[in-house]
C-alpha cells in the first residue's frame, strides 16, 4: 500500500499494522503516535484501534516538513537469553536520544532497533551493546581430552557423561566454578555476588 493511494481512500480506515508498513516503522511505534496525540485514533466496537486515512495523509506531511527520517537496524545478540536481558536491553536502548522503538526477541536472539539516524548512528548502538556484553559468542568450555589429574596447572573442570539404551540418546554435564559466588552460566550485567552478613 502507498501513501499516495490513500488519497483517493479519505475516508477508509487502517489498522495498526497497515500504517506501520506505510511508514515502515514497527506497531508499538504508531501506539506510541497514538497515545502522544501525534495519530488521532477510533475505536472500534471491539476495543481496537483504527486510524483515518486522512490522519495518516496528515502525519505523512507532517513528517515530511520535518525532515523526519527513520531507519531500522537488526542486531544478533547471542547472550540475550533470558527475559531479564530483553528488560536490560530495552532499559539501555531506550536512554539513548534517537531511538523510537524496540523489538527484543530473547528467543531468536535478535533485536530491531527503529531509530532517527540525525540524532544516534548504528555504530553508537552497536557499541552501547557491546559495553553492556550482548555482543559477541557465548563463551562455553571446550573440552581439552586430557585427564583431569594430568592437565597440569589449568584448573579442572568435571564432566559426566550417561547413554541411555533405551533412549538413544546421550546426556553430558560439566561444571566448573572457580570461586565462591560465580554465576554458573555468563550472564551480562550480573557480576559476582557478594556475600552479605546478616547483621548488615
Amino acid at each position: 500500500m502507498l501513501l499516495r493511494s490513500l488519497e483517493e481512500e479519505g475516508d477508509r480506515l487502517l489498522t495498526r499494522s497497515e500504517v506501520a508498513e506505510l511508514f515502515r516503522v514497527s506497531p508499538s511505534t504508531v501506539t506510541r503516535w497514538a497515545e502522544a496525540g501525534l495519530l488521532p485514533a477510533v475505536r472500534t466496537l471491539g476495543g481496537h484501534r483504527r486510524y483515518e486515512a486522512k490522519a495518516v495523509l496528515e502525519l505523512a506531511r507532517q513528517l515530511r516538513i520535518k525532515g523526519v527520517r527513520m531507519e531500522t537496524a537488526v542486531f544478533e545478540l547471542p547472550l540475550l537469553y533470558g527475559d531479564h536481558h530483553v528488560l536490560e536491553v530495552r532499559r539501555i536502548l531506550e536512554a539513548i536520544p534517537g531511538v523510537e522503538d524496540i523489538y527484543a526477541s530473547s528467543a531468536f536472539h535478535v533485536v530491531e532497533v527503529t531509530y532517527d539516524p540525525a540524532k544516534v548512528s548504528k555504530e553508537e548502538i552497536q557499541k552501547r551493546l557491546e559495553e553492556a556484553g550482548y555482543t559477541g559468542d557465548l563463551p562455553l568450555p571446550v573440552e581439552t581430552g586430557v585427564a583431569v589429574t594430568e592437565n597440569g596447572s589449568q584448573q579442572p573442570y568435571f564432566r559426566h557423561t550417561v547413554a541411555y539404551e533405551q533412549s538413544k540418546r546421550v546426556v553430558s554435564f560439566e561444571q566448573r566454578v572457580h570461586y565462591q559466588g560465580r554465576p554458573l552460566w555468563p550472564c551480562p550485567g550480573f557480576g559476582v555476588l557478594r556475600r552479605q552478613n546478616e547483621e548488615e
